[in-house]
């Protein structure tokens, strides 16, 4: 069948605008005009506008009739004798470089008049009944969710890809115009103070929100309801999803986590930890800057907002909660624990393959000191000096000297407090199994300990006896005692 065409090269049908006449050939509407006026958006316009004129009619007979009748005229208005159902007239429009360069005009008025079609719709069909509705979104979900939606996609994505070919940033430069405007035009000192000033507003909402809600406790409980089965939905897609990954095989699965790695830019992982790093060295820095000299100003801001929160914080509510969340993890390993002890098989590996985490830990510390270890002498001398020497020695005497202090003042105001408490130790422990694991320990195992022992008792030895030697000071008593322990020992064993 031959194609009529204009003396544009268009079709017949597109070509004539005085039959909608929105404005000018040369208007802003006249693209609009041009696409209302295909083949494809009028045959669709006939099919939609008489179903809803009807269902705008709504329960009215009369109503009914007049919006069948004005149906009919529209459907009769749209239709053209010559319309050729093969041609793709909306696709030859698009092809017209004419109406491609003048388009971009009207665009945005047709995106704006689209969402008022839609808000007409939607505002039309929330009062139809609930059969009525679920057949409108039945046939408008089944018409979306075809291949025709991909294909958009694709298409889409097809586009956007080529302009990036041609040029990589040419979004950024065409948004860069009207973002510089739009930032310019934006006061930011009244946003911060719109958040400033509804902070108030918003507690009262929130709790408007809330003396509302838990007026229904039933809708609460309906609302927390749903947080199971989001958790439930998320673990069956993780289940689904993950199960559809372990059916690759493993080479195949390894060379895509591989190919992932590989695509990480490590400089930009790298200059992001430098950023950050740099960032904690400033704050350090501008924190001794506005404080006074030996006090930085962020522990004490920290200090300060710490001990505000301890005030106001009931110690023992708070204890209570976490001797409950110590109890809850207790029950939670307790209940692991028996479950894995019910099945021979969980037992058995976790005694066999816990060593393995050991063993690798242990090949990870050795393999650091191996590198300490291939550094020369010098170096590793300097390295090491200079690392003993950056702690701060007097800070460690002085929690050792706190320590025994505290210890110290324990013996003076309850002498009786270790002696109860050694007491009660020994009594808790099995004097027999202590005995029986001592025997096995010194008497089993002692041949394969003296030659270590031998390396190292005679020095200890040697060192104990020249302390305890006569000396002129605040300890010679005590090392008298000593002497004569010993000596009375060694004449016991003469005797």
């Amino acid at each position: 069948m031959k194609r009529l065409h204009s003396r544009s090269g268009l079709p017949l049908g597109i070509h004539k605008l005085s039959e909608i006449d929105l404005a000018g050939e040369a208007g802003k509407n006249t693209a609009l005009a041009k696409i209302l006026q295909t083949r494809e958006v009028r045959q669709t316009l006939s099919n939609l506008l008489p179903d809803v004129l009807n269902v705008l009619s709504k329960d009215s007979k009369i109503g009914k009739f007049i919006m069948k009748a004005v149906g009919k005229l529209i459907s009769r208005l749209l239709s053209r004798p010559h319309d050729i159902f093969e041609e793709k007239e909306l696709q030859l429009l698009f092809e017209d470089d004419a109406f491609i360069r003048n388009i971009g005009e009207p665009l945005p008025d047709m995106i704006n008049g689209l969402f008022d079609i839609i808000v007409t719709l939607t505002e039309t069909i929330e009062e139809m009944p609930a059969a009525e509705k679920k057949d409108v979104f039945g046939d408008v979900i089944s018409k979306i969710a075809n291949g025709q939606t991909g294909e958009i996609i694709t298409r889409g994505c097809r586009i956007i890809n080529d302009i990036h070919k041609e040029d990589p940033q040419f979004f950024t430069k065409a948004l860069a115009p009207g973002f510089q405007r739009w930032v310019e035009s934006v006061d930011f000192g009244e946003i911060r103070e719109l958040f400033d000033t509804s902070a108030e507003d918003g507690r009262a909402f929130i709790r408007m929100a809330n003396h509302v809600i838990w007026q229904y406790p039933a809708k609460v409980v309906m609302f927390l309801s749903l947080i199971p089965s989001l958790v439930n939905l998320i673990t069956d897609t993780l289940d689904i999803s993950v199960g559809k990954l372990n059916e690759l095989p493993p080479d195949m699965l390894t060379d895509v986590v591989l190919s992932f790695a590989r695509e990480i830019n490590s400089d930009s992982a790298a200059n992001v930890l430098n950023q950050l790093t740099e960032i904690v060295r400033k704050i350090h820095t501008g924190s001794a800057l506005l404080g006074e000299p030996g006090a930085p100003q962020l522990p004490k801001v920290l200090s300060k907002m710490i001990e505000e929160i301890v005030e106001q914080t009931d110690p023992i509510t708070l204890w209570k909660a976490k001797i409950a969340l110590a109890e809850t993890k207790a029950t939670i390993d307790q209940a692991v624990a028996a479950s894995v002890n019910s099945k021979p098989n969980f037992k058995h590996l976790s005694m066999i393959m816990g060593p393995e985490v050991t063993n690798i830990r242990l090949k990870s510390l050795n393999h650091r000191l191996e590198q300490w270890d291939a550094e020369d002498d010098e170096e590793m001398a300097k390295s090491f000096a200079q690392h003993l020497s950056a702690y701060d020695i007097q800070e460690m005497g002085e929690v050792v000297n706190n320590a025994l202090r505290i210890i110290n003042r324990l013996g003076d105001e309850r002498p009786a407090i270790f002696t109860g408490f050694a007491a009660q130790l020994t009594n808790a422990i099995d004097d027999y199994e202590l005995a029986e694991t001592a025997k096995r320990f010194f008497n089993g195992m002692s041949k394969e300990f003296k030659p270590m022992a031998r390396a190292v008792v005679p020095g200890l030895v040697t060192w104990i006896c020249d302390v305890i030697q006569p000396e002129d000071d605040e300890y010679e008593e005590d090392a008298a005692k000593a002497r004569e322990a010993l000596a009375s020992l060694f004449a016991a064993e003469e005797v």
